[in-house]
């Protein structure tokens, strides 16, 4: 059962000793993050910019995105400890991103997950977070993940 955080919850940028909590968190979401997918997210957390949210000294959340253009940024990786799922705290790391989104005149954001034509559970609370939160669906691409595993792309104007 969820329960409400004991202290503050705060967003704030990654700093390089954060990588191994980060990756430690993402192994931990094994329904959302096999472990062969990993070290693509290491390698995304070099690449891009990155928010924490953590509980005290600890990460508990972790968004990974990029801008694409001068109009367009895209969600790449969005996590939250499993335990906390349910709580408004993923809403939180997105609202975050999308005022620094908007102070920057980015006024598009593009996120992508497993489609509702994969029938896998964890997914479809994944999809139905970002449908709540004003996404729309863009489009399916097939076979995008692996032969068979459809990636469901998801756009809101912010």
């Amino acid at each position: 059962m969820n329960s409400e955080p004991t202290q503050p919850f705060h967003i704030r940028s990654m700093e390089p000793g954060d990588k191994p909590a980060i990756l430690d968190l993402a192994r931990s979401l094994t329904a959302f993050f096999p472990e062969d997918v990993i070290p693509t997210i290491a390698s995304g957390l070099d690449k891009n910019p990155v928010l924490t949210g953590e509980l005290g000294d600890e990460i508990i959340g972790f968004l990974v995105y990029a801008v694409r253009d001068s109009q367009t940024a895209e969600i790449i990786w969005l996590g939250i400890k499993e335990e906390y799922h349910g709580l408004g705290l993923g809403s939180m790391m997105l609202e975050t991103l999308e005022r620094l989104l908007e102070r920057k005149g980015i006024g598009k954001l593009i996120a992508s997950t497993l489609s509702y034509t994969v029938k896998y559970k964890p997914f479809e609370k994944v999809r139905t977070f970002y449908y709540h939160r004003g996404f729309k669906s863009l489009g399916i691409q097939s076979n995008y993940y692996d032969d068979g595993i459809d990636r469901l792309i998801l756009v809101k104007k912010i």
